[in-house]
């Protein structure tokens, strides 16, 4: 009695964990649906740095080219880069993963939920390694064109109102733009303008003078050439040489004999004008030859006695000088 029992309870206890293990096994097949090959497979950590993840949460998948290859292990703050999301990868995708690969986070179905799609890279760039930094950002969002939206129609409106204001203005007639567009005056004055430049150009062009000769002639143009060669040529000679010229240009001591010599000017200047302010006002022996009117005249008078005498010695010398040799 006491063996039936207990073989009656050891079948129990054996149809228990039966039972046990089916539901573990159910319930692991319509947990992980397919994936638990990718559980048990090695993971590699990634880090993408995202300034705005969008509503990002753990465990939220990893894919490449639309096959997930991973999850999000974490997601934290960090100072320098905004937010920092650690990535957890198959270790057989990483030969995939290029250092140059961008990180996405895209929605998924019509729900909003999130994941994290990484770009392949460049075929020639190096393999990412455990822990590199990729660069990523957030897609955007039904909201964040909307309020860009918004913000390009309230600008629209403010620019239709000030049109229409503008519009306004003009049909009154106030403003200068107004009158620029109602007056005929300024297309009438164009027209003239226009007129006049066309018969000044058609004069010019059958004209022979010597403003035609310098803009179709190009002697002018080739003897500025030849002149400004010239002048390189003399320019690089005096560079070079050491003659007079370049020692007139770079020797300080002409330039500081020319001052000396404009101070001395500037002094005799002074004096020569106190000498002439003295004879105005009749100072010294000068101031009153040029003062006095009868002084002068007799002065005058004397030269032309004198003149008178030398002309007529020159003429009969005899009459006033006497040789005798006894």
């Amino acid at each position: 009695m006491f063996d039936m029992k207990r073989q009656l309870m050891w079948s129990k206890l054996k149809v228990g964990v039966v039972i046990t293990l089916a539901l573990i096994t159910l319930f692991f097949t319509v947990f992980f649906a397919g994936g638990i090959e990718g559980l048990l497979s090695p993971k590699i950590n990634l880090k993408a740095q995202i300034q705005d993840v969008k509503g990002l949460r753990q465990g939220s998948p990893v894919w490449l080219s639309g096959i997930e290859i991973g999850s999000v292990r974490s997601i934290h703050l960090h100072p320098e880069f905004g937010t920092v999301v650690t990535l957890s990868v198959n270790k057989g995708a990483m030969k995939y993963v290029k250092k140059d690969s961008h990180a996405s986070v895209l929605t998924m179905g019509l729900l909003g939920d999130k994941y994290v799609e990484l770009s392949a890279g460049t075929h020639d760039a190096a393999s990412i390694q455990p822990g590199d930094m990729i660069a990523g950002a957030a897609q955007l969002e039904l909201k964040d064109v909307m309020e860009t939206g918004t913000v390009s129609i309230q600008r629209m409106s403010d620019f239709i109102k000030k049109l229409d204001n503008l519009l306004t203005k003009i049909e009154k007639g106030e403003g200068s733009l107004s009158k620029l567009l109602i007056d005929p005056a300024l297309y009438d004055n164009l027209a003239d303008a226009t007129k006049s430049l066309s018969l000044g150009l058609k004069d010019f062009r059958h004209a022979q003078g010597t403003l035609k000769l310098l803009v179709e002639d190009p002697s002018l143009y080739n003897n500025l050439l030849a002149a400004s060669s010239s002048l390189e040529g003399l320019s690089r000679k005096m560079n070079e040489s050491s003659g007079t010229l370049k020692k007139m240009i770079e020797d300080p001591a002409l330039y500081n004999r020319l001052l000396t010599t404009t101070v001395s000017l500037e002094e005799f200047s002074t004096k020569f004008n106190s000498v002439l302010e003295k004879i105005d006002k009749g100072d010294g022996l000068a101031g009153t030859i040029v003062n006095d009117k009868e002084l002068a005249k007799e002065l005058k008078d004397t030269v032309a006695e004198l003149r008178q005498l030398v002309k007529d010695i020159k003429t009969d010398p005899k009459k006033y000088f006497k040789f005798s040799v006894f």
